[in-house]
């Protein structure tokens, strides 16, 4: 495809996304979700390999606690949670500093402000989990102008900027992950929080933890800035109420201690972060990013 076409068709798309999105703002609440899970759904019903993904995933998971019906229903209840997502990102134009409290409660904000005052920074180690999008405005408002997070970039350069400005309305910076790295360790010399989506697949470059019940490829990331600056750890993740109101949970702080064995080290807090995870997929399984293969990466044979 040529890159005048190309050019036009991500244009196109941007348009779509953009008029959908303004459509949704302009619907009330209640109706807004529920195109959201009329969305999520159809996805279900259309893309079957992401359905077929999603069910591998919860086998793996939950194949000695749940039926096959059982797992059925929890991932069509997550595909809906998506649609929920996605219409609920393009409605956050209509939020700000102030009104967003009345979507969201906050456990744990105390720990941020802890994790901040040791002059280091902090790590924030998040989760595709609820409605994971929302952090990013979240931590915009408890923190102005203090709060960073690790992005890929779209390839649709409209829809990229699109997307970036509806993370980054309420103060959050974004970083390109083809400069989180530099760009990480300036945040955290400047005593700025930085956020690392770190539950999924890592590839064979990733620390390989046992994550719900069977190896997995992790992301070293946040474990081996931790270690290496003396940044607090900490872990979040925002989960959706039956009402579609949100609440978010901060954990206390990690402060990890390096040994004479730092692949061990990143091993340890790397599992210490996703137990945590565990527990809340174990309570709200249909909130978690089932669609995504999780395990696609494992150890080689001979370890």
């Amino acid at each position: 495809m040529s890159s005048a076409r190309s050019g036009c068709k991500d244009r196109c798309i941007y348009w779509i996304v953009a008029a959908f999105g303004w459509w949704c703002r302009c619907l009330p609440k209640g109706w807004a979700m529920q195109i959201g899970r009329g969305i999520g759904l159809l996805y279900y019903a259309l893309v079957k390999k992401r359905r077929e993904i999603a069910l591998n995933n919860l086998h793996i998971a939950f194949r000695n606690d749940l039926t096959a019906a059982q797992r059925t229903e929890i991932c069509k209840a997550s595909f809906v949670n998506v649609g929920k997502t996605c219409v609920e990102f393009l409605r956050f134009p209509k939020l700000n500093a102030e009104n967003i409290w009345d979507h969201v409660t906050v456990e744990g904000r105390e720990n941020l402000y802890a994790a901040l005052e040791t002059g280091k920074g902090a790590i924030v180690f998040l989760a595709h989990f609820g409605n994971w999008e929302l952090l990013s405005l979240v931590y915009g408002a408890l923190i102005p102008d203090r709060a960073k997070a690790i992005a890929f970039p779209l390839k649709n350069h409209p829809l990229n900027t699109y997307i970036s400005q509806h993370r980054e309305q309420l103060s959050l910076k974004l970083i390109p992950r083809n400069r989180a790295v530099r760009e990480t360790l300036r945040a955290l010399r400047n005593n700025q929080a930085v956020g690392f989506f770190a539950d999924q697949n890592a590839g064979p470059e990733g620390v390989f933890v046992n994550f719900l019940g069977k190896p997995a490829s992790a992301v070293r990331g946040p474990a081996v800035l931790a270690l290496k600056t003396g940044a607090p750890l900490i872990f979040s993740l925002s989960i959706r109420q039956p009402n579609d109101q949100h609440y978010v949970y901060i954990s206390p702080a990690v402060q990890p201690k390096p040994t004479d064995d730092f692949e061990s080290d990143v091993e340890r807090y790397t599992t210490q972060m996703l137990k945590q995870l565990e527990t809340y997929i174990h309570k709200y399984p249909e909130q978690w990013l089932w669609l995504h293969n999780r395990w696609k990466t494992q150890p080689p044979p001979d370890r």
